[in-house]
């Protein structure tokens, strides 16, 4: 790095010869030689056997969307060192009658009435501490986190239920209610499934969290006879902590929380939770309406079917729920990614499909011409619930979707059998297009325009907003 002027001295240029000590060293050659880089679209080669022509129903069963999305904007509150961070986030679920959209394309203009009807969204809000930030009544910045994190689900009600109750719901398998044997005082779990301990005598379960956090007890079992109904909670079962843990705790989000570091790195893990389980709680809610309801929905996520960084544990259960789901019901849920390398590498080869067709992903598809990783480890099996494809709508719109798949080696040979109604998705998704932004959906465009916080002038607000707000 060269001096710069403010001295008042003459400025240091940059040599003009010294990168010949790089092009000359043997190992930086050596290892320029070995990079693999993806392959440009004109270059890639279609496996017949992954392209498929899609047969839409004529009958569509689909009289809803609804769509999740979520956001975040964090603020530096103190500059100066030591700076301080606050992140405020906004969740929305988005509900749409496919009716209401399709009586739109038949006027020549649209109204704000008609727009009202597509808007109506109330965002969900949660403001965590990101760095150098405590409650007066905290001990530390990790528990501070974790209790924002615990008293959002434990107070966030949907339909007169907590996101709390959804998410035990959903680890110990109350969505399945079969008869417990009650007589049985066991207190060990021989059947490990996903985590979830169950005993063979009286079915008692208990998930198997990573380490408690406040004493790193490893392999903590958190059984439900044992758990706190009221506040979701538990005690250490280390005699020497005897600390609460809380039922949110299963994301592990205070593994990657850092005391002094703060919590920059775990926003993304905590936006993707709570989107997913707002999934879970909407598809249960829907459930218990009535029979056959789930059939009338289309859910749509913004970004693929997975949970990411240390919530990724969690797709094990999701998937369990969603198989158990769609056994009685027509499970029609997609993921929207609107970019990254997928979705860049869709555009590339965009002319290589046809209208109506999609291209399933394989492993050798996606480390050949995607993600360049050599070995033949399955792609995503520790975090997806899903499995991705390209499709080229009928009006050669191009997206790249993640449906819910059984199997968890749905990489190694995707068949479209695989891919939970299909069909029926795809038709609906062409009923969606919108044409205010490069291949997006209605549904996704709208919620994320009601709940994104914008660097300006949003930031600046919220920033000045937050100063008011917390005494010097």
């Amino acid at each position: 790095m060269s001096y710069n002027k403010s001295s008042g001295k003459p400025f240091e240029y940059a040599s003009k010869i010294s990168h010949r000590h790089l092009i000359l060293d043997e190992e930086i050659q050596r290892y320029i030689s070995e990079c693999i880089i993806p392959f440009e679209g004109k270059d890639v080669e279609l496996n017949p056997n992954l392209v498929h022509n899609i047969n839409y129903p004529s009958n569509n069963k689909i009289e809803n969307i609804i769509a999740v999305d979520g956001g975040y904007s964090t603020i530096a509150i103190k500059k100066k060192f030591p700076s301080s961070l606050i992140t405020y986030f906004q969740f929305g679920s988005l509900l749409i009658n496919r009716k209401d959209l399709e009586e739109l394309k038949s006027k020549p203009f649209i109204s704000p009435k008609d727009m009202a009807k597509l808007k109506e969204l109330t965002p969900d809000k949660l403001v965590l501490p990101t760095k150098n930030l405590l409650l007066k009544n905290q001990s530390n910045f990790t528990y501070a986190v974790r209790k924002v994190i615990y008293d959002f689900f434990l107070n966030k009600n949907k339909e007169d239920t907590s996101l709390i109750n959804t998410l035990g719901w959903l680890l110990f398998k109350n969505y399945a209610s079969d008869k417990i044997n009650t007589t049985c005082d066991c207190n060990y779990h021989k059947e490990k499934n996903n985590h979830l301990h169950i005993c063979i005598k009286c079915s008692n379960k208990a998930y198997q969290l990573s380490k408690c956090p406040h004493c790193n007890e490893p392999n903590v079992l958190l059984e439900e006879k044992k758990i706190n109904k009221v506040q979701y909670t538990w005690k250490c079962s280390n005699s020497l902590c005897d600390e609460e843990i809380f039922l949110t705790d299963v994301f592990r989000i205070f593994e990657a929380v850092d005391d002094d570091l703060g919590a920059v790195g775990v926003l993304g893990y905590i936006l993707s939770a709570i989107e997913n389980l707002l999934l879970v709680h909407i598809m249960r809610v829907i459930i218990n309406e009535k029979p056959g309801f789930l059939n009338e929905f289309l859910l749509v996520k913004d970004g693929p079917l997975s949970f990411v960084g240390q919530t990724a544990n969690m797709y094990k259960p999701m998937r369990a729920f969603l198989n158990y789901v769609s056994i009685n019901n027509n499970l029609n849920l997609i993921g929207v990614e609107k970019s990254g390398a997928f979705v860049d590498h869709a555009k590339e080869i965009s002319h290589k499909l046809n209208p109506g067709q999609v291209l399933l992903l394989s492993n050798e598809y996606i480390y050949k011409y995607i993600l360049p990783v050599s070995g033949s480890m399955e792609y995503a099996k520790t975090s997806y619930y899903g499995g991705k494809i390209i499709y080229k709508s009928m009006e050669e719109k191009l997206y790249v979707l993640t449906l819910p798949v059984e199997t968890y080696n749905y990489y190694a040979q995707p068949e479209l059998r695989d891919l939970k109604n299909i069909e029926e998705i795809l038709l609906n998704i062409d009923l969606l297009k919108c044409d205010i932004y490069q291949d997006a959906i209605i549904p996704i465009a709208l919620v994320n325009k009601l709940i994104s916080l914008s660097n300006y002038p949003s930031s600046d607000i919220l920033k000045t907003f937050t100063k008011v707000k917390i005494p010097e």
